[in-house]
């Protein structure tokens, strides 16, 4: 079970990293933690401390129960709200914002 958490918190801390436009090395340095610590969490590899999901949370500016959330889930109403997150998130990149607006309209 530890194992799953690790992954999940792990893919989407590296998720919410990369829609946020943030290297590890600045997302280690903004949280106070070494870039090999900030690797090994986002592969699964590492679990964290509460003081560290909670730094990390405010960087990303999510709740910490969102790096909790299994995205894989088949929960309509979570993968909608999920959707809706990363949205809010994209709407300050207009380059990322374009692309998925591309990949929206494909899918229609």
């Amino acid at each position: 079970m530890k194992d799953k958490i690790c992954s999940i918190l792990g893919k989407n801390i590296k998720k919410y990293r990369k829609l946020r436009g943030l290297t590890q090395e600045k997302m280690a340095e903004l949280i106070e933690i070494e870039v090999r610590t900030l690797s090994l969490i986002e592969t699964g590899n590492n679990f964290v401390t509460s003081k560290t999901l909670g730094k990390l949370a405010e960087v990303l500016q999510v709740s910490p129960s969102i790096l909790l959330e299994d995205a894989n889930s088949n929960n309509t109403e979570q993968l909608y709200s999920d959707s809706l997150k990363a949205l809010e998130i994209l709407k300050n990149n207009p380059e990322k914002l374009k692309a998925l607006n591309y990949i929206l309209n494909g899918l229609l």
